[in-house]
């Protein structure tokens, strides 16, 4: 089973607006509600692949109910802790330019935190489970490292999708695969990396960080995918700054459904290529028959 956690979802309310104006009374061109949140992206990909998957984490008020019944009409399992916060609501304005409010979130309390790391003791050997740094605000990195510590004891695997606050501490725990943005590394090893050639400097250091595969997104619009032996990049087409999320979540639920399917890490980099393109023509997340689509005319590279 895959366990995707998102501590802190939302209900995301997207309008597209072609020339909004501040000060103004702006009328949409399009509007759309979505569930949101990293776990959440991954376990609906996941769905369209046809691997099983649990969504879990925290959801409070009407807004975490929105979030719960959406999954449901998906057909994924939802399991989060109630809580008595409400999951928090994200604006975002798009168009020519994108404008983004993202509220406080919900406090979660010290009961509702135990409830689910209990709730997580349940993972065993051959479960995956997807971890975020993402948290509410008032929940520290500890969290993630008991999440860890609970995967460890019960010898099920683990992704993590790490910030630059988190990275040093979290990136030589072991995981099965590690989304790191440029940003990252450029924290983590104190320099710039504005090319390919900036970035390959560093081959050796991230693919000697302890997690079995490292994804770096976004470099020349590039993805890259490094392990032991060998670097593989795909190109991507310009990405509009409200798409990234939704490419890179894309990119990661693509990977782990395959490889965890195959042991095959080139035919599960062509799917989260395949995912990511996907992903850009569509103003939600991919269904399978446009994954399928784009799994036609994509192309991955190694890198000697």
């Amino acid at each position: 089973m895959i366990y995707t956690v998102t501590m802190n979802p939302a209900l995301e309310f997207v309008s597209e607006v072609t020339d909004f104006k501040f000060d103004k009374n702006n009328i949409s061109d399009f509007d759309l509600m979505l569930p949101a949140g990293k776990g959440i992206n991954v376990s609906r990909i996941l769905k369209q692949l046809g691997l099983p998957t649990v969504a879990t984490g925290f959801a409070g008020g009407f807004t975490g109910e929105f979030v719960e019944d959406w999954l449901r009409r998906e057909d994924i399992k939802s399991e989060f802790v109630r809580i008595d916060d409400n999951t928090r609501i994200n604006i975002k304005i798009t168009g020519t330019t994108k404008t983004v409010i993202e509220s406080k979130g919900p406090s979660i309390s010290h009961q509702e935190l135990q409830e689910l790391l209990y709730y997580l003791s349940r993972v065993k050997e051959g479960d995956t489970v997807f971890l975020s740094t993402a948290f509410p605000r008032n929940i520290t990195e500890t969290v993630i490292e008991r999440m860890i510590a609970i995967c460890k004891a019960n010898k099920a695997q683990f992704v993590l999708d790490i910030d630059e606050y988190y990275l040093e501490k979290f990136a030589d725990e072991g995981s099965l695969l590690e989304n790191i943005s440029v940003k990252c590394l450029e924290h983590l090893f104190k320099t710039k990396i504005n090319s390919e050639s900036d970035l390959l400097k560093w081959k050796n250091e991230i693919s000697n960080l302890n997690s079995k595969f490292v994804v770096v997104p976004f470099v020349e619009n590039k993805v890259y995918l490094f392990q032991k032996d060998s670097t593989y990049a795909f190109e991507i087409d310009e990405i509009a700054n409200q798409k990234r999320d939704f490419v890179i979540d894309s990119i990661i639920a693509g990977f782990i459904a395959t490889f965890i399917r195959t042991s095959d890490y080139e035919k599960s980099f062509k799917m989260a290529n395949a995912c990511a393109q996907a992903s850009l023509k569509t103003k939600d997340l991919p269904k399978k028959f446009q994954i399928d689509d784009c799994l036609k005319n994509i192309n991955i590279v190694k890198i000697d």
